[in-house]
């Protein structure tokens, strides 16, 4: 009994001077959830399955061993005492060091500052005033407390949305990791600073739209008043967690067991209302990439590419910084399930509720760094930042539209076999864009939208490279359409049409104004047209239950043909080929002159060439032809023309408006030759068309009045300004109306149905006196 009397008496005062601990540690606990509505305290684990408990009801902050360190408010403290009494009160990391503040914007971007919350609204103001063409000012939301969650976007066109990937990095969710966001301030000035003077910062402003948060939790950063970060706590005002808050795919909407915060509601809006392809939230305390996912074991569809990205940003980062930094993990990169699991995180929200491939970057040990490490942080980490930037233009990205109308669609890009956990991308529905990230290899992408018939295509990937896929997709409506091998063709030509319709008709009604046979029910038929003019085309298909229509005005152009020779000719509507005329090419040793001079008055030629092909040689010294603007060789030389590359329009500047033209061969080799078209211009770009059976006066018009007289009756009278805008319709069925010309000064297009046949003439308004 002797013996055991000091025993006891041992065990009596450790259990004592435990409780004491106890009681101090919790004293400690309680004063500082009193004064800054949270706690921060380390304790041991128990087992190491106790951490998936653990996570749903404290913030874990790390895990080191068998130590967690956490935060934790009142109420989830209270939980973790269910747990356990054995913790240790920390010094928060915001108090730890006191650091040097700025009122001033310019101070701050000079480094070795922090900025009061003034001087931020300030600077991010200032970033797009001085730069309006390619930076905008965005309130993301407004708090209670008046702090704003402010960005800035920065693209080449900020007002206007496009084809381009939208990427967005923001910073101190978590209100005490500051280091994120003064090198976020720094990433937009560097951006704004460098664009048009840096090919690599002009290229991404220009082919992307970039979204910069500074500061996610301003409230948190601040608790201590706008003029420090000193005391900053990792919650909000509210004293929640925000990276506890979001929606999470495996514990679903509120895993925190709290209301959704204002900071939340308004980034999760703020991702709605945008379509964001990439992008990265900031944190402090560590120094790794945490990829996909928090919440669960399972690994990410894309998890190649995840690991492909955050070891480009790691392994850049070690070449400019000391060794001991980012080594840690896998050499700085982590699964983030494999380190710890959380629930509400914002980055598994982003990856499966938005599609967006949303990365954790822990981007420096020290949640509140000296400022005079900011610029070493900084040094370590831009090239990696613009690197992560550029990833978003890579991989597989293009359009997905109607085929009828064209028009952007809302689409699904899903890879069978491949997409797991909400890994597939849909389009921007405004803009009809996709941008699907993806590790080299080959996929067969199923491409899929509302009431539209899927489509799978096989897509070959290369890393650092975009691999451009654009989709029409079809909704099975009938939808009429045609082609044919030739729209201009000369007088006694043939036209083969082909029907090109959607639908699977079954039955087809052709209409050829001017052609023969009239009206055809072959689904291809051939046509024949033995007058010069332009003429209509209309096709009827049909199906069980449905019928579509497509009428194509002026479609086929029926001109005399005129072929390479010795001759003059006065044209004004004129299909010019070489000697061997359609379907055969010219003979060897030709030497022959063609003069054309125009038909209507005050004109002049020009001639378009549809097609041309004449043998190749160092300046054109075997075949070639000449184009003189006049009406013989001694005229000035417009051009010399061999090998098969279309020449460009050419328009007649003498007096008499003519073109002449000389071709020469050689012995030897030929070629098919070529096809022109010859049209009278009225001297302000407007071809005049065929030789009109009418009389238009007066024309320049200055009266108001304009008289029109026919051979036979106008049917229909169109009247068009030169934008192609009609401004008057008639139906006056006489051959001799007057018009009234109530437009404004310019010039205008009268179109006019005279029978089977469609003329056109120019009239110019003057000014009235």
């Amino acid at each position: 009994m002797k013996r055991l009397l000091p025993l006891l008496l041992v065990l009596f005062l450790a259990s004592l001077l435990k409780a004491q601990d106890i009681s101090s540690q919790l004293d400690l606990a309680n004063k500082q959830l009193s004064n800054r509505g949270e706690v921060y305290f380390s304790f041991p684990l128990k087992s190491k399955a106790d951490i998936n408990l653990l996570t749903r009801q404290i913030s874990i902050d790390k895990v080191d061993g068998n130590t967690v360190v956490a935060y934790a408010n009142q109420k989830e403290f209270n939980k973790f005492l269910e747990y356990s009494d054995q913790f240790n009160v920390l010094t928060p990391p915001s108090l730890l060091e006191n650091v040097a503040m700025s009122d001033n914007p310019k101070q701050v971007l000079t480094w070795n500052y922090y900025p009061t919350y003034t001087a931020y609204e300030s600077i991010m103001a200032q970033f797009a005033s001085d730069h309006p063409d390619i930076c905008k000012l965005v309130t993301i939301g407004t708090l209670a407390s008046g702090r704003k969650l402010l960005a800035v976007k920065i693209t080449r066109n900020p007002d206007v949305q496009e084809n381009e990937p939208e990427f967005l990095y923001t910073s101190s969710i978590h209100g005490d990791e500051t280091t994120g966001y003064v090198l976020m301030l720094h990433l937009i000035d560097y951006i704004l600073s460098n664009y048009g003077t840096d090919d690599r910062i002009t290229n991404m402003v220009n082919s992307m739209e970039i979204y910069i948060n500074p500061l996610a939790n301003p409230d948190g950063t601040y608790k201590g008043g706008n003029s420090s970060v000193n005391g900053a706590t990792r919650t909000n005002a509210n004293n929640v967690d925000l990276n506890r808050n979001y929606a999470d795919p495996e514990d679903g909407q509120h895993p925190d067991g709290n209301p959704w915060q204002p900071e939340t509601v308004a980034f999760m809006n703020f991702a709605g209302f945008h379509h964001f392809v990439m992008s990265a939230n900031f944190h402090g305390g560590n120094e790794v990439l945490n990829y996909p996912w928090d919440t669960w074991p399972r690994l990410a569809a894309d998890d190649n590419w995840w690991q492909y990205v955050c070891r480009e940003y790691a392994d850049t980062v070690h070449l400019y910084s000391p060794t001991t930094y980012m080594s840690g993990f896998n050499n700085g990169i982590s699964n983030g399930y494999a380190w710890y699991s959380i629930s509400g995180g914002r980055q598994d929200y982003m990856n499966y509720f938005r599609n967006c491939r949303e990365v954790t970057i822990e981007i420096s040990d020290t949640k509140l760094l000296p400022e005079n490490q900011l610029i070493n942080h900084w040094n370590y980490n831009y090239r990696s930042f613009l690197n992560y930037l550029e990833e978003s233009t890579y991989s597989l990205q293009g359009l997905v539209t109607d085929s009828i109308s064209g028009e952007p669609l809302n689409a699904r890009i899903f890879i069978y076999g491949h997409d797991i956990d909400s890994s597939q991308v849909n389009t921007d529905p405004a803009v009809g864009d996709y941008h699907r990230m993806l590790k080299a290899g080959t996929y067969n992408v199923t491409y899929s939208a509302a009431g539209y018939i899927s489509k799978t295509i096989t897509v070959q990937i290369v890393d650092r490279q975009k691999t451009i896929q654009n989709v029409q997709l079809y909704d099975g409506r009938l939808a009429t359409n045609f082609s044919c091998d030739s729209a201009t063709i000369p007088v006694g030509g043939t036209v083969h049409f082909t029907d090109r319709s959607a639908g699977s008709p079954q039955s087809w009604h052709w209409e050829f104004e001017g052609g023969s046979p009239s009206v055809s029910n072959d689904q291809n038929p051939f046509v024949n047209y033995t007058q010069p003019g332009k003429y209509s085309v209309k096709l009827v298909t049909t199906r069980p239950g449905s019928s579509d229509s497509l009428l194509r005005q002026a479609y086929i152009d029926v001109r005399m043909m005129y072929l390479m020779g010795n001759q003059s000719y006065t044209v004004c509507d004129a299909l010019f080929l070489d000697s061997g005329g359609l379907g055969a090419g010219y003979s060897n040793n030709e030497s022959s002159v063609v003069t054309f001079l125009p038909e209507q008055p005050n004109t002049r030629l020009k001639v378009d060439f549809n097609s041309f092909n004449v043998e190749s040689s160092v300046d054109c010294q075997s075949d070639y032809l000449k184009v003189f603007d006049g009406t013989d060789t001694n005229a000035t030389l417009l051009g010399t023309f061999c090998g098969s590359s279309l020449p460009q329009e050419m328009m007649a500047s003498n007096v008499a408006g003519a073109l002449t033209f000389q071709f020469v061969s050689n012995g030897s080799v030929n070629a098919s030759g070529w096809e022109a078209v010859l049209e009278c211009d009225s001297n302000v770009g407007i071809p005049l068309i065929n030789s009109n059976p009418f009389r238009l006066y007066p024309n320049p018009n200055s009266n108001g009045w304009l008289r029109i007289e026919s051979l036979s009756k106008i049917s229909t009278l169109s009247i068009t300004d030169i934008l192609g805008h009609e401004l008057k319709l008639m139906h006056p069925n006489s051959n001799d109306i007057q018009v009234q010309c109530d437009f404004p000064d310019g010039c205008y297009i009268f179109r006019m149905q005279i029978g089977d046949h469609v003329y056109s003439s120019q009239v110019i308004i003057l000014k009235r006196k």
